[in-house]
């Protein structure tokens, strides 16, 4: 702890809150982000402030103190004045904010703050407070007192007042019929004016200006960003459109909001209608539309005025002519310039890439705007496999109709089923615009990380130069993600056609192969990556065990123990209720066996598919039930046992296995059977107990990470598991949630198999920590 704070405990923060002065209290926790980033600008702010006192709390080391204030999120700070609550707020302030709202808190004056509590509690009883006229309604929506005319409809009409719950005037306006016509001012606490402006039949028009103020206030000011420099800000409507905002400081003069420094020169080839946009340096001349999208021509300078980029817009899209700066983009070190048409948003037709003084350098033809519904159902997205020579084929169809960008993704395809680059490369040199590398990654990063889930942005951005390999890997995970693996591996494959030396996309293979279930490739790649990329490597081995681990009778593999107090002593199901349930389970694995089967050849044997569970069923499959119950206290209990197979993927449908599997095997297990087979009898092993609670503190341990990310297990010191070879707190992130999947399934069963008051481990309260 830092001299200039003060560490508050349980027995010491009455006697420091109560004294007289400022005490601002810092409630944060070490495992918090936002407090730790919040906790230099607190201890800078507390130099520059020796009479006050700067206090924080541990919320983990007292957490009665966090309870007390009702303190739900951190870091949150509290300031008391004279033993009174002045102020509260969660989230991290910047340092300027922080400092103003020091010296605001500074300069208040502890009676008016004493006297507005009086005053809300006194509306909380439905009283107007003093100052707020006894004939005022309370407003329970706006927490506002109001009074004022009617006209013979009852609606409001003529003068009418606003207070606050303390009874402070906030507000002075007048209304037509209901609604706000006419001037309008808002007021701080103190009485200065906050706000003025005017309402035009209820829409805001002309210019509204705000005022901040030195003393405390609610009212809102300085919000998303504006500097506390700015003193005034002036925001003109049009009939409740905002069409010009400027911002002024104490001086009047005007300046940037975000940093409060003046305001930049307007350089000569600038319109005076253009605005400054500091967070990108910019100047720029923007035409709305009336639901504020852009419409009509919009340019863009530089900050010394040399013209960015113009381009017409029509309703929100980017639609006609395109012409922007391009030095140090392309290939011929003279192009300067590039211009072009676009259609929504995409490009199309000829561009040109010109020199400094305009004069074409070279043209390319991108062809026909594709945009998003036909791209997303063109066959080259087919999952479908096609022979090499189909593929060129549809390619000359698609180049025929200036389709460039199927026929360049068909060609893809060709590739990857030939292994072989020569045909795409040539193709891209002949028909994208021919951007140095450096450029092509950043225009393909940046529609990746924007677009990457949209079809069009992608192809678009492809033919205009973009790096094929990050497309087309994008494309693959696009691909993948939509359940579309065959396809998804051809792109992925092309991209490493085109750079092998890229082996980051091994990964995104691996994870293709995956969905593919092709865990054996999907290894080989993992070793592939092991000298590069040692922990993805790492991951792709453990994600490839846990969807596609043999399907032995698991509990011969492991001797259960749990710490758990009060562990069961064995089954109170009847037997013939368990053989209803096994059937269950049998059923389930049945339907997800099928669905795993159409995916392959005929006759493919996999140890990971479920094996064929038919000969439990000899009445064949049983219904599988969506129903509901109440139990004994009133509860209303869901019961789900359905599977949506037919929205699964493959590693869907792994990961239902696997739970389903492991808790019919444990459930044949505690009936004393040593493989798969319908139980015989009721004879539970002496581990029965160890088991119920091995699946439960496994659940609870699963679920910790990925809730608190294991803080609750060091706190409380319970032991880990290992899961598929890896350490439960080892394990990746993004794995956690199979072993979650498998223990709630498996704590499920026990819970089910120990009450007989249970229907079915299928029960949505069953499936807890």
């Amino acid at each position: 702890m830092s001299e200039h704070t003060l560490e508050l405990t349980e027995e010491n923060f009455q006697q420091t809150t109560s004294k007289s002065g400022l005490v601002l209290v810092d409630f944060w926790a070490a495992w918090c982000g936002p407090c730790k980033a919040f906790a230099p600008t607190y201890e800078a702010v507390a130099t520059t402030h020796p009479d006050v006192v700067f206090g924080k709390v541990d919320t983990e080391a007292q957490p009665d103190l966090g309870g007390r204030f009702d303190v739900q999120s951190i870091p949150t700070l509290i300031a008391f004045k004279d033993g009174v609550i002045v102020h509260r707020s969660s989230g991290a302030l910047p340092r300027a904010r922080l400092a103003s709202l020091v010296q605001s808190l500074q300069a208040l004056d502890t009676a008016q703050v004493k006297k507005a509590e009086e005053n809300k509690r006194l509306t909380e009883q439905g009283i107007a407070p003093p100052g707020v006229p006894a004939e005022a309604g309370w407003d329970e929506g706006d927490q506002e007192w109001g009074h004022g005319g009617h006209d013979a409809d009852g609606e409001k009409h003529g003068p009418w007042r606003f207070w606050r719950a303390d009874g402070t005037l906030c507000n002075e306006c007048l209304m037509e019929h209901g609604k706000p016509h006419g001037p309008f001012k808002r007021f701080h606490e103190s009485g200065g004016v906050s706000q003025e402006g005017q309402f035009v039949k209820g829409a805001l028009h002309g210019p509204r200006t705000w005022y901040a103020t030195e003393g405390f206030t609610t009212e809102r000011m300085h919000e998303n960003g504006v500097s506390e420099q700015v003193r005034k800000t002036v925001m003109v409507y049009d009939q409740g459109r905002v069409v010009g905002i400027e911002h002024f400081d104490g001086q009047g003069r005007r300046v940037v909001p975000t940093t409060g420094e003046p305001y930049p020169e307007r350089p000569k080839a600038v319109p005076p209608e253009a605005e400054f946009r500091e967070e990108e340096g910019q100047w720029a001349h923007v035409h709305l539309d009336e639901e504020r999208e852009r419409h009509g021509l919009c340019r863009f300078w530089t900050a010394k005025g040399e013209l960015l980029w113009e381009a017409e817009y029509v309703h929100g899209s980017r639609s006609g002519r395109y012409h922007s700066r391009s030095e140090d983009e392309y290939l011929d070190p003279r192009v300067a310039f590039d211009e072009g048409e676009c259609e929504d948003d995409l490009a199309r037709g000829v561009w040109s890439l010109l020199d400094a003084d305009g004069k074409v350098v070279m043209t390319r033809d991108l062809g026909a705007a594709q945009g998003e519904e036909e791209l997303k159902a063109s066959p080259v997205f087919s999952n479908l496999p096609r022979t090499a020579s189909a593929w060129r084929e549809y390619a000359a169809t698609c180049a025929e109709a200036k389709k460039y960008r199927e026929a360049v993704l068909a060609v893809a395809r060709a590739a990857a089923c030939e292994q072989r680059a020569e045909a795409l490369s040539e193709l891209l040199a002949r028909v994208v615009l021919p951007r140095i590398p450096e450029n092509a990654r950043a225009v393909a990063g940046q529609t990746l990380e924007g677009a990457g889930d949209s079809w069009a942005p992608m192809a678009d951005t492809l033919v205009r130069g973009g790096d094929a390999g990050m497309l087309l890997r994008g494309y693959a995970v696009l691909l993948d993600q939509n359940d579309r693996p065959r396809a998804a591996l051809d792109f992925v494959n092309a991209a490493l056609l085109l750079h092998p030396e890229r082996t980051e996309y091994l990964f995104t293979r691996g994870l293709v192969l995956l969905n593919l279930g092709l865990d054996q490739h999907a290894k080989r790649d993992a070793e592939s990556l092991a000298a590069t990329e040692p922990k993805t490597a790492k991951f792709l081995e453990a994600y490839a065990r846990c969807l596609y681990r043999r399907l032995d009778f698991w509990p011969a593999e492991e001797k259960p123990h749990s710490t758990y107090d009060g562990l069961p002593e064995g089954p109170g199901q009847e037997l013939t209720a368990i053989h209803r349930i096994v059937q269950k389970y049998a059923t389930r694995l049945q339907l997800v066996r099928a669905a795993m089967l159409k995916r392959f050849k005929p006759g493919a044997s996999l140890p990971w598919i479920p094996p064929d569970l038919s000969s439990l069923l000899p009445g064949g499959p049983l219904e599988l039930v969506v129903d509901e119950f109440d139990d004994e206290e009133g509860e209303t209990i869901s019961i789900d046992e359905t599977l949506p197979v037919p929205e699964m993927g493959l590693p869907d449908l792994a990961r239902a296995a696997r739970a389903d599997w492991n808790a019919l095997t444990w459930l044949m297990w505690a009936c004393g059977e040593r493989g798969v087979a319908m139980p015989r009898a009721v004879a539970p092993p002496a581990e029965f107990g160890h088991a119920a609670g091995m699946s439960s503190q496994r659940l609870w341990r699963s679920r910790d990470i990925r809730v608190t990310g294991g803080r609750g297990a060091k706190m409380s010191n319970s032991p880990g598991f290992e899961f598929e070879g890896v350490d439960i707190d080892e394990l990746h992130p993004n794995l956690v949630g199979i072993a979650e999947q498998q223990y709630a399934d498996m704590q499920a069963m026990f819970l089910w198999l120990i009450n007989p008051s249970n229907v079915s481990p299928w029960q949505d309260n069953l499936r807890g920590s």
